[in-house]
């Protein structure tokens, strides 16, 4: 099963906030995993290489003062927060934290007030079984074009380089990787889908890339906005399978550092 859920948090003290704040959520979550078990969050931690799930940063639900980069958060102050869960024991950690529990993102204590994880409630959050996900896919409707909304900063790893442009070549890849990583029931070959990639055109792009420092002298080449790809040139077999890619990119996120808030993407299809 993989899910996401959106937690609605209230803030219980002034502090500041970085708006890059992905670090600070991700240590949150592992506050929870260890909560729920100590054993889960050493192995998820320690053992694993890509990690089966990711966080968003901190979304404000209304203005907040603010300075240079950081928030000035007030006692009251409400925030979203969504989280996604690539099996079922992960899921069920974020599901399992109480109404009126304490999550910490640096100085700033945040209350829970609720957790939606209903697509009928919001359409970003929501359960699946995988084998029911897999099968959606396979009876959809034939797809012409594939987008990618990266509402947060999306970056690749190439040798020692971050690169900072989404081509095709290195979006769809990054989603078989992780999806292998995940231990889907079907292995997608990283190599075949790269070579595959590189067939599709890209037919529409906006948005910008820049320098995303989270912390004093930790940064990388990152990029916001939107990249559509025509994917007719693909057999009807093989676009299923870089449409199912694309639905995995709105739970496993894209690229790298989506444990920390990175690569955030919303598909649409045509």
């Amino acid at each position: 099963m993989i899910g996401a859920a959106i937690y609605e948090l209230t803030a219980e003290n002034s502090a500041r906030l970085p708006f890059i704040n992905g670090r600070l959520m991700h240590a949150a979550f592992f506050q929870i995993l260890n909560e729920l078990s100590p054993a889960l969050g050493s192995f998820v931690h320690s053992e694993l290489n890509i990690k089966p799930f990711t966080v968003s940063f901190l979304e404000s639900a209304e203005e907040i003062s603010s300075v240079e980069d950081k928030w000035l958060v007030r006692r009251g102050d409400k925030f979203f927060w969504r989280v996604t869960g690539l099996n079922g024991k992960i899921l069920q950690a974020i599901i399992s934290v109480p109404v009126g529990g304490k999550i910490r993102a640096g100085t700033l204590n945040l209350r829970v007030d609720k957790i939606i994880c209903d697509k009928k409630i919001r359409g970003d959050t929501g359960a699946v079984v995988i084998e029911d996900f897999i099968s959606a896919v396979k009876n959809s409707s034939p797809v012409k074009e594939i987008s990618f909304e990266f509402v947060s900063p999306v970056t690749f790893r190439i040798d020692d380089f971050d690169a900072p442009y989404p081509r095709a070549e290195l979006i769809f890849p990054s989603l078989a990787d992780k999806w292998t990583q995940a231990e889907m029931p079907a292995a997608a070959d990283k190599k075949v889908i790269r070579e595959l990639a590189a067939q599709i055109r890209l037919t529409e792009w906006h948005g910008q890339s820049k320098k995303i420092y989270f912390g004093h002298d930790r940064g990388t080449l990152a990029f916001w906005g939107k990249f559509s790809f025509d994917v007719t040139v693909l057999d009807t077999d093989v676009k299923k399978v870089f449409v199912l890619l694309a639905k995995f990119a709105q739970f496993a996120g894209v690229g790298r550092l989506t444990g920390q808030g990175f690569g955030q993407t919303r598909i649409n299809f045509r």
